[in-house]
């Protein structure tokens, strides 16, 4: 009994740590494959990324450059008032910046060693919101990110997206850039 109490107590010390997750794989500069990404180009998050981490949370700049309407659809237009970078706190508060018309929330979620990296959008008077939920990983010099559009009603049932591609995830590959010289 008591030998198997010190195992159970040397177990849950192994676990835990006083050290910081800092997620040093991530950080970086990475420039978007399109040859190697099979998700909609005008749907990727950036053509480059930038992201830093620290212990209380991970921050993604992006390029974000114009793009153009897809088939019977609108020009994505990215709001110059939000932060780039944007920022994911790991503390389980969401960061969130309340415009006129919208208010989005940045939430941050681990999953499977996976930085899942939620922005929520809600249209004030209109109920129901979207959700972009970027799932990154890193596969040596190559940062995955997979790419889920969401739309959920007042109700809280989750719509079936109007175009066929955004109900089903977008994958889009980076490779990492070389650090700039000083």
């Amino acid at each position: 009994m008591l030998r198997t109490a010190l195992l159970v107590a040397s177990l849950a010390a192994a676990q835990t740590s006083n050290l910081p997750r800092t997620f040093p794989q991530f950080t970086g500069t990475w420039t978007l494959d399109e040859m190697a990404s099979t998700g909609r180009l005008v749907s990727a998050p950036g053509t480059r990324l930038t992201i830093t981490t620290t212990p209380e949370a991970v921050s993604v700049a992006k390029v974000i450059p114009p793009r153009a309407a897809p088939p019977g659809g609108e020009a994505y237009r990215y709001d110059p008032g939000l932060p780039n970078p944007e920022v994911y706190r790991f503390d389980g508060h969401d960061t969130t910046i309340d415009r006129t018309a919208f208010i989005y929330s940045y939430g941050f979620r681990l999953v499977a060693d996976r930085l899942a990296l939620s922005v929520k959008t809600t249209r004030r008077g209109f109920g129901g919101y979207t959700l972009v939920t970027d799932a990154y990983s890193v596969d040596g010099d190559m940062l995955i990110v997979d790419r889920q559009f969401t739309s959920v009603t007042a109700g809280g049932h989750i719509r079936t997206m109007q175009e066929p591609a955004n109900n089903a995830r977008h994958t889009f590959v980076y490779r990492r850039s070389p650090p700039a010289a000083e």
